[in-house]
């Protein structure tokens, strides 16, 4: 009877045990396990294809207008062209004109030195010195217009390498400084917060 008494007693003392350390430990861990979740924004990166600066300078140096073909700056193709075309066309109007009043200023002076040489531009026998002028004029804008030529080539591979070095730099409405109330973890001292604030900066 003592023996039965005891074991019992000592069952009953085990099983209260061991329920008073479950329920301990229960509560330890969902008060270690306790977590503070914070609204924060989600971002979300799009898949921006980067473009390369080399290759779109190269293309652009190879055939005008492929390199910003090649940044998907379509619009920018006829203003390439259309600069270029007419400087182009300028060119070759003044060099044309310079040719011509070059070979007529040329047989100027040979009627002046042979006046039976015979004259095919300028019949109406000008002044040799106002066909020099002209001449001298039109030779001066067929190398500028060179010139500008070259400029525009050149500003056509520079505008498609610079596309291509910001074409995933971020310039919408959305650059923005906020300010807002945080809740922040105090790491020296355990299960303990503070409340501060952070200062984000949107570029």
């Amino acid at each position: 009877m003592t023996v039965r008494i005891y074991i019992i007693i000592s069952l009953f003392i085990l099983i209260s045990s061991e329920n008073f350390t479950q329920t301990d430990s229960i509560r330890v861990d969902t008060e270690s396990d306790t977590l503070i979740i914070l609204e924060e924004d989600i971002i979300e990166l799009e898949n921006t294809n980067k473009k390369n600066p080399t290759r779109a300078f190269l293309y652009s140096a190879v055939l005008p207008g492929l390199g910003q073909a090649y940044n998907t700056k379509y619009w920018k193709i006829p203003v390439v062209y259309s600069a270029l075309g007419g400087v182009a066309f300028l060119f070759n109007y003044n060099n044309k004109q310079y040719n011509r009043y070059l070979y007529g200023y040329k047989e100027l002076r040979e009627h002046e030195a042979d006046s039976t040489s015979q004259i095919t531009i300028f019949t109406d026998n000008p002044e040799i010195e106002t066909i020099k002028q002209y001449k001298d004029k039109f030779r001066r804008n067929r190398d500028l217009s060179a010139l500008i030529f070259i400029v525009v080539y050149v500003l056509n591979f520079i505008d498609a390498t610079v596309d291509a070095h910001l074409y995933d730099f971020d310039i919408s409405d959305d650059l923005s400084f906020k300010i807002r109330p945080e809740v922040l973890p105090i790491y020296t001292l355990q299960n303990s917060n503070t409340i501060g604030l952070t200062f984000s900066f949107k570029f």
